[in-house]
């Protein structure tokens, strides 16, 4: 898609960003790039400002860069530039606006079985899924291909599920029967997903017990994750790529669970807190931590 810098300015004015800018508006912009593979045309950006040499650049009149606040040494007057507080915040928003493309038109693709009636407005759902008539699907909602939602299950509004993903799996619990042989717990309890939800590809997420797996707002769910039953997640949490959340813990607003990361079961991770690479969490963790390794140990405040 192309779009001239005055469009990509006035996106940004209208939606209240903070920014100062430096060049030719009239530059029309056909793409975006990393730095390490400049092209005319393109809107880059510039992570950190003193690690980056902007005379390097042989031809800055054909880019526009956004990049953070500073004092250049050098004249940057032949140079387009988006100069802010946040220039990640400020590049992906002009990316989310400009250059992506939805992934599907809303509907339901021919493969997939689908018993609910409670879908919302614009859903799209890809191939070779299947959803329970116990679903209930809210507006603006993505469900790639071969997704499996098998519990009574609520999803909110502009959610987006990844492909491979398993919805309402059997918990794992078991007691000891007759013959001194384990038994199945029932399941009870459904899913309950909230507004703006992202959940990665084969990400499996159990459904609750007696009462249901709850995950809030906001919620970022990588790919290849495992959510046991009656798990808790607050709003804004993170939860990254191959981490595990065991039965009924409770991972409170704004929380980071870095990748490998492994929480045991009837444990709470403190709101604000961080847990590191592959650390292995075995006790409840207060708010604004960081905590780290085999056990897990609080190492510092979370700053």
């Amino acid at each position: 898609m192309k779009t001239s810098i005055f469009e990509i300015l006035t996106f940004l004015t209208d939606e209240n960003y903070k920014y100062e800018f430096s060049g030719n508006t009239s530059l029309v912009v056909e793409g975006f790039c990393p730095l390490s593979e400049l092209k005319p045309g393109s809107i880059t950006w510039i992570k950190d400002i003193a690690k980056f040499d902007l005379t390097t650049v042989a031809d800055p009149n054909v880019l526009l860069f956004v990049t953070g606040k500073t004092t250049f040494d050098h004249d940057v007057s032949g140079y387009n530039l988006i100069i802010t507080d946040n220039p990640k915040v400020i590049y992906f928003e002009i990316l989310n606006r400009f250059f992506v493309q939805p992934y599907r038109a809303s509907g339901i693709a021919p493969t997939s079985v689908i018993e609910t009636k409670k879908i919302g407005s614009n859903v799209s759902i890809g191939h070779n899924c299947y959803i329970c008539e116990d679903v209930k699907i809210g507006d603006n909602v993505t469900i790639k291909n071969n997704v499996v939602i098998e519990c009574p299950t609520r999803i909110g509004n502009d959610c987006y599920i990844e492909s491979g993903v398993i919805i309402g799996t059997s918990g794992y619990g078991y007691y000891t029967g007759d013959e001194n042989r384990p038994k199945k717990v029932p399941d009870f309890g459904g899913v309950i997903i909230g507004n703006r939800v992202s959940i990665g590809a084969n990400t499996c997420i159990a459904r609750g017990t007696l009462s249901d797996t709850i995950i809030g707002d906001d919620v970022k769910i990588d790919n290849l994750c495992h959510i046991a039953h009656n798990v808790r997640i607050g709003t804004r949490s993170y939860i990254i790529a191959l981490s595990m959340l065991g039965g009924s813990c409770i991972v409170e607003e704004d929380a980071y669970i870095a990748p490998g990361a492994m929480i045991m079961n009837q444990t709470t991770i403190g709101r604000k807190s961080l847990v590191g690479m592959g650390a292995v969490v075995t006790k409840s963790i207060e708010e604004n931590k960081v905590v780290v390794g085999v056990p897990g140990r609080i190492i510092r405040e979370n700053r």
